[in-house]
C-alpha cells in the first residue's frame, strides 16, 4: 500500500473514533507493532503526521484508582504510606513540590501548593 493511500485510510478510521488495534485490524495488519512501523514510515516519507486515534477504555487515566498500603514505620506508632510516582505526575507534582494534606470522614486530599 502506498504511505499516502496508508495515511488517507488511517486518518478516516481515526476520524470515526477507532483506536489504533482497530484500526491494525481493519486494514489486515497482524500486529498493532507491524501498523506502528508502517505508519510511522508513510509519515516519513510523506512529510504528514500520523492521525490521532481514537483512545480505549483502557487509555482513561482519569478515572483510574491507586490502592497503597498503610506500614508500620520506625518504633512506636510511627506509620506512612509511599504514594507510586506516576499519579504524582499526572497531578504536576514532582520534586521539590509542596502539598497540603486535609483528612476528613476516612479521606485525605492531597493538594499541591
Amino acid at each position: 500500500m502506498e504511505p499516502t493511500e496508508l495515511l488517507k485510510q488511517v486518518a478516516s478510521l481515526a476520524a470515526q473514533g477507532r483506536t489504533q488495534k482497530q484500526i491494525a485490524q481493519e486494514l489486515g495488519f497482524k500486529t498493532s507493532f507491524t501498523f506502528s512501523t508502517q505508519l510511522v514510515k508513510a509519515s516519513q516519507a510523506t512529510g504528514k503526521r500520523i492521525p490521532a486515534f481514537g483512545r480505549s477504555r483502557k487509555d482513561t487515566v482519569e478515572k483510574r484508582v491507586e490502592t497503597v498500603e498503610v506500614k508500620r514505620r520506625g518504633k512506636g506508632d510511627a506509620f506512612a504510606i509511599n504514594i507510586p510516582q506516576e499519579p504524582l505526575v499526572r497531578a504536576g507534582i514532582g520534586i521539590g513540590s509542596r502539598l497540603s494534606v486535609k483528612a476528613s470522614k476516612g479521606k485525605i486530599v492531597l493538594t499541591a501548593q
